[in-house]
């Protein structure tokens, strides 16, 4: 159903203060390769980079990753490079 209302709606973090979105980036699906030590392509780092930007756009602050996503945390790394943020 749409409300019309496209803001993004925020919570609480645990008990901290800090607020999160309701929707987070996730990204398993973004990595190159299960092996941590390959490099991916340029084109792959600069695709992840625009979708980073579109989720900033629609007010996701929150990128979900882990370890065990082979190369995905190097890869965001790279796309964040130049990228404000606080």
């Amino acid at each position: 159903m749409d409300t019309g209302d496209n803001t993004m709606q925020y919570r609480r973090f645990g008990r901290t203060e800090i607020q999160i979105p309701v929707f987070s980036l996730g990204t398993m699906r973004t990595m190159h390769s299960w092996d941590r030590d390959a490099l991916p392509p340029s084109d792959s780092t600069e695709n992840l980079r625009k979708t980073i930007l579109k989720a900033i756009d629609l007010g996701i602050n929150h990128i979900e990753t882990a370890r065990g996503y082979g190369t995905s945390e190097k890869e965001i790394g790279v796309a964040l490079e130049g990228i404000p943020r606080d």
